[in-house]
């Protein structure tokens, strides 16, 4: 049925791992070890993270990666939409000319309820919601 895509799995590990770090920058390698997360395709996730203004990197020997914003300030809704884009459960959403049925597709209405209430759920909890769960 509905999934979370294994990316956006290891990005809330990774920054839940920033997040218990208070404040303190870590080395990708070394949230890669500590979450089980293959280093090169965590590289790729906080790239993501970072070019949507949700963590920084330094560079140097006491460089690495640390959240932007407080945990409390994190939106699940942005970390999700920063990995994956917008949540969409059918294709249609957007457009119901994609649908062969178009404006008369009933459960398209039933769609639009669900996308609706994922995105409240999102947009309702923060990282640290996430941490103290």
């Amino acid at each position: 049925m509905f999934s979370v895509p294994t990316k956006t799995q290891y990005g809330i590990r990774a920054l839940v791992h920033l997040a218990r770090m208070e404040g303190s920058s870590a080395a990708s390698a070394e949230i890669a070890k500590a979450e089980g997360i293959p280093p090169k395709y965590l590289e790729g996730i906080l790239g993501q993270l970072k070019t949507a203004g949700l963590v920084h990197s330094e560079r140097g020997k006491n460089g690495g990666y640390r959240l932007a914003r407080s945990a409390s300030d994190l939106r699940m809704i942005e970390i999700v939409e920063a990995l994956e884009g917008e949540v969409k459960p059918v294709g249609c959403l957007d457009d119901s000319a994609v649908c062969a049925q178009g404006d008369c597709c009933l459960p398209r209405i039933f769609w639009v309820g669900l996308k609706g209430a994922i995105d409240g759920y999102l947009e309702s909890k923060t990282l640290l919601d996430v941490i103290e769960s």
